[in-house]
């Protein structure tokens, strides 16, 4: 027997409001009190009802990025908005300004406009909680260079457990056992990394994916993980020159050191080399990101190489396949460490 089809009207009894009420839910429009929208939300999933999604030259996308200060996000956005701009596609952009407080407000403020769509670049997974109670189960919603975040989201993200394992693999394959680690963080920085790798965790912060990688590839070589070569950062240059400093007066030996980000490790090259250490014949190091400052450091630094232009491009075009009736879904791309001056092999 043919299963019936859920109509507007079903939604609508099943919340006990009028069928008006519905579509204004529906279209996202602020002419609905709370409550009411509410139980439509809740209607409409119990219902199973996804509504029909007609192509809106009008949509307005919401974009939200961590922060315009950081390189790579930035350029995230420029991907994003380079295609926006060719599709005359209106948007509203705000950035989190590294605080996940911030990243909750914007949140807020953007179900308050009804917007049609969402492209979302977390900072943290508190607000993972957020987005089933401001946004509709059918908003259109691409969730950037994170994974597993919200399940009712298409994920778009580089593979950051290949990421660790590759530039771990080819230290080891240099020859070098004793590899620190330096995880980056918005906000306050965890003390214990390995505390925090647990599955959910792991797809909200890249730096959690990529200590996985770094985990896998020791493992391979049987070598235990030592907690005193593990520490966190922020993401710019200044923390890391600081953690750098605090880990050398630590006395712990170590011959090469992995950063979650070039900005940082431009910091830990110079406190190294503030310390007389020889980069690479005494100390190989290697960035993430493959950002601009890998070619005026001195020496040029190794890094992991991703493109956040093809990352933020790949986003809006999926976001329009989105709101043109395709199904959601995942694209993970392949990153790919990139050989320069700062990484050798190991001579002790």
């Amino acid at each position: 027997m043919k299963r019936k089809e859920i109509t507007i009207t079903d939604v609508a009894i099943e919340a006990g409001v009028s069928i008006a009420t519905v579509s204004r839910v529906i279209n996202h429009s602020q002419r609905v009190e709370p409550s009411a929208a509410k139980r439509v939300r809740e209607a409409m999933h119990n219902l199973n009802y996804v509504p029909k999604k007609p192509k809106n030259p009008n949509a307005l996308i919401a974009f939200l990025i961590p922060s315009f200060e950081n390189p790579f996000f930035a350029s995230i956005a420029e991907g994003v908005m380079q295609q926006a701009n060719k599709n005359d596609q209106r948007m509203v952009v705000l950035s989190s300004e590294g605080n996940a407080a911030q990243e909750a407000h914007n949140l807020r403020s953007v179900a308050k406009m009804g917007v049609n769509a969402l492209i979302f670049c977390p900072l943290s997974d508190t607000s993972a909680e957020l987005l089933p109670s401001l946004f509709p189960h059918s908003l259109p919603i691409v969730i950037l260079y994170r994974h597993d975040y919200y399940n009712l989201a298409s994920h778009i993200y580089y593979d950051n457990i290949q990421g660790g394992y590759l530039a771990t693999k080819y230290l080891l394959k240099s020859g070098h056992r004793n590899i620190a680690f330096f995880a980056s963080f918005w906000g306050e920085t965890p003390t214990n990394l390995l505390e925090k790798q647990d599955e959910r965790l792991m797809g909200s912060y890249s730096s959690l994916d990529r200590l996985e990688g770094y985990k896998n590839a020791l493992s391979e070589f049987d070598i235990e993980v030592k907690a005193e070569l593990l520490c966190s950062t922020g993401y710019n240059y200044e923390s890391g020159y600081a953690k750098a400093k605090l880990f050398l007066s630590s006395l712990c030996d170590f011959t090469a050191i992995i950063c979650c980000n070039d900005a940082v490790a431009a910091g830990v090259l110079q406190a190294i080399e503030e310390q007389n250490i020889d980069v690479p014949r005494q100390v190989s190091i290697i960035g993430y990101d493959d950002s601009f400052l890998t070619e005026i450091t001195r020496p040029a630094l190794s890094s992991m190489h991703q493109d956040p232009l093809l990352l933020g491009k790949r986003a809006f075009t999926h976001m329009q396949e989105l709101l043109s009736g395709k199904e959601k879904g995942d694209i993970v791309l392949q990153p790919s460490l990139k050989i320069k001056s700062s990484t050798g092999q190991c001579e002790s």
